[in-house]
């Protein structure tokens, strides 16, 4: 039996997470619900903006966000990344242990630890600026194989197709994945990473991923097709199970049968981390063997919890009352 559920790979990011009325976003020139990779010298002209406005620091970055919610529903996840000897390197690693995820972390010497100026607004949306710092540092040898081996899924999104390097070291790892007998699971992440890898993306699937996560944007801008759920099916084509997010309407699970799966109602206050969460949960029953349909009906309850709650907030959610929603949903 593998000793781990999923080990992850991703960017290591401290998440500072403000919540911002549409016309800081115009204030600064950003576009909202999308994701901003930002230079050091933007994210401090960004901060310095928010310094009369209340913040919180948690440890984020897509990938770890899904590991914290495996952990959160009692799984037992890996991940790694790396951080710099900084400040932001040691809150990183001290909390994401707290939340309960093995961690292995690189440290580099020299640089800044990557992080995501996370700006919600009033109907739920984040926007994400983020500067990787030394998250472009992560290379093959940093992947401990014997622990991958360990493991019964690979998990890791399209935040790692940033610099060749990333791409490198993500491909290598999905390769070592396979030789193990690892499940890989891709998840697509965001709009913007589409635009940039709309050539890359759909043969990475095709010769890697066994499951798929992405939403109806992403989906329907990946495929060119209008439907989310006609993108979802030419994109299963490509891999054993695609979930396709539809907002409030659910999800749709996608093998060679389609099954939607209906949403939670539930007053959102933010949507920071939703989609993580959603994978979280999704891999969590998974590896617990249930069938594909609970999967994504537990993996849509916890991902209404977290969007009624600011942040990532595990420690404001009933834990006890979650896990055992799995054998509920």
């Amino acid at each position: 039996m593998p000793h781990f559920d999923v080990f992850g790979m991703g960017n290591s990011l401290i998440d500072i997470q403000a919540f911002v009325d549409e016309s800081f976003l115009a204030s600064i020139g950003v576009d909202k619900g999308i994701m901003h990779l930002i230079d050091e010298e933007r994210s401090r002209s960004i901060l310095n903006r928010l310094k009369n406005i209340p913040t919180e620091m948690l440890p984020g970055g897509s990938c770890a966000n899904t590991m914290s919610t495996i952990a959160f529903s009692g799984g037992r996840p890996l991940y790694t990344g790396i951080v710099a000897d900084d400040e932001y390197g040691g809150t990183y690693e001290e909390k994401l242990t707290q939340q309960g995820v093995k961690t292995l972390t690189k440290w580099m010497k020299s640089g800044l630890t990557g992080s995501s100026i996370i700006l919600t607004t009033p109907d739920a949306e984040r926007t994400m600026n983020t500067h990787l710092g030394v998250c472009r540092e992560f290379k093959k040898h940093d992947i401990d194989l014997d622990l991958l081996k360990e493991s019964q899924v690979f998990y890791l999104t399209g935040y790692m197709w940033d610099t060749q390097e990333q791409k490198d070291t993500a491909i290598y790892a999905m390769e070592q994945a396979k030789r193990f007998g690892l499940k890989v699971s891709f998840d697509i992440a965001d709009p913007f990473l589409v635009e940039r890898n709309r050539g890359e993306f759909p043969a990475i699937i095709k010769e890697y991923v066994d499951i798929l996560f992405g939403n109806a944007q992403e989906m329907m801008m990946l495929t060119d097709i209008e439907s989310p759920l006609e993108a979802g099916k030419e994109l299963q084509k490509s891999c054993e199970i695609a979930a396709v997010k539809i907002g409030k309407e659910g999800s749709y699970v996608i093998t060679d049968m389609v099954e939607k799966v209906d949403a939670f109602p539930v007053s959102a206050v933010d949507s920071t981390g939703a989609g993580d969460s959603y994978a979280g949960g999704f891999l969590y029953a998974y590896c617990q063997g249930k069938p594909l349909a609970q999967c994504a009906r537990f993996a849509n309850y916890i991902a209404s919890q977290i969007v009624t709650v600011k942040g990532l907030g595990f420690h404001l959610l009933n834990q006890e009352v979650i896990q055992k929603n799995l054998d509920i949903c």
